[in-house]
């Protein structure tokens, strides 16, 4: 069983999807992905996927992304197809478009552990549950949009299931892994028929219409650690993944409003990258220490904690700032605890 883990992990593939022109931040992300990736993992075999019209601008320090990568693809597409299209259009289809087990990984994520992946023999499509949800879990419920979209589409998929996030997935180099693609992609096809354009919807009713093939993976694979800084509650059900992560999930950046606890959770960071054409020395260090990058988080995350402070600085961030400061004050004056 060993010698066969060991193969598995090594014949990996992670792939990306790349779709994105020059006003965008979408390829600065993803090369800040790819680099942590190749950082945590040296040896990883990296395939990269782009439509056309992205490939035509990947020059310069933008085509600095295909030196990180063993395999490149240019997938055509009409003219009048639009690049949120193309992209979903590309990841709902990826099991068709290259070969090998693989596992795919959004842009907008970093990879702050080795990737040591052997799933089972019998698992064909793997992903992790949406926001680490269970099932009959009340946040679908509550979010209205979410249900006029499944009404809209007329499908079966039931908010008592297990909703599964499309940021991170594996496939099979399976036949049971391209049915389920192939169903996938022809499902996305009509949502974009009924304007509607998230492939998540159809990836979830692709698993129900095919009797649920789509194999629960560990949280730690894809931690979505937004929305413990979104709902509090969450917090002791996301911080210990947080702490054993091996991918963070930080679903875009920058949401107007509210004060971003990461620097990777900030578009600042990546438009950056953009006007100097490199990923500095200091933001490699972003990079590298990505799980204790949040404002006000210790150097080593202690999963024994109950609720960690650092979380309620994104809706509270003064009442942070002071604790944090009168923390701070007491180490300095009293660092063993002692105080006369």
């Amino acid at each position: 069983m060993v010698a066969q883990e060991t193969e598995a992990c090594l014949a990996m593939k992670f792939l990306y999807i790349l779709v994105s022109n020059d006003s965008d931040i979408y390829c600065e992300q993803t090369l800040v992905s790819v680099t942590s990736l190749r950082h945590h993992n040296p040896n990883a075999f990296i395939s990269l996927v782009v439509d056309d019209r992205t490939a035509e601008t990947l020059v310069g320090f933008r085509g600095s992304i295909k030196e990180q990568v063993q395999e490149y693809k240019v997938i055509p597409f009409s003219k009048e197809i639009s690049n949120k299209v193309r992209s979903r259009l590309l990841k709902t289809n990826m099991r068709n478009l290259v070969e090998d087990d693989f596992l795919y990984i959004d842009g907008d994520t970093v990879i702050v552990e080795p990737l040591n992946i052997f799933f089972g023999e019998e698992c064909n499509i793997g992903a992790i549950a949406d926001l680490h949800a269970t099932k009959n879990d009340k946040y679908h419920v509550k979010h209205k949009r979410f249900n006029k979209s499944i009404n809209k589409l007329k499908f079966s998929l039931s908010l008592s299931d297990l909703y599964f996030n499309g940021g991170v997935i594996y496939a099979k180099d399976s036949v049971k892994a391209k049915a389920f693609f192939d169903k996938w992609h022809q499902l996305y096809k009509y949502c974009t028929e009924n304007e509607i354009y998230t492939d998540q919807f159809s990836f979830n009713e692709c698993n129900r219409q095919l009797g649920f093939p789509i194999k629960e993976l560990s949280g730690e694979w894809n931690c979505q650690v937004r929305e413990a800084y979104n709902h509090l509650y969450r917090v002791k059900t996301i911080y210990p993944l947080l702490c054993r992560a091996k991918i963070i999930h930080f679903f875009g950046s920058g949401i107007d409003g509210k004060k971003e606890p990461h620097p990777l959770m900030k578009n600042d960071f990546f438009e950056k990258i953009k006007k100097e054409q490199k990923i500095s020395k200091e933001s490699l260090q972003v990079i590298y220490n990505a799980k204790t990058g949040f404002y006000g988080a210790p150097e080593k995350l202690n999963s024994n904690t109950r609720f960690p402070l650092f979380f309620i600085y994104r809706q509270f961030p003064k009442i942070f700032r002071a604790i944090f400061f009168v923390k701070k004050h007491l180490y300095t004056h009293c660092p063993f605890g002692k105080c006369d």
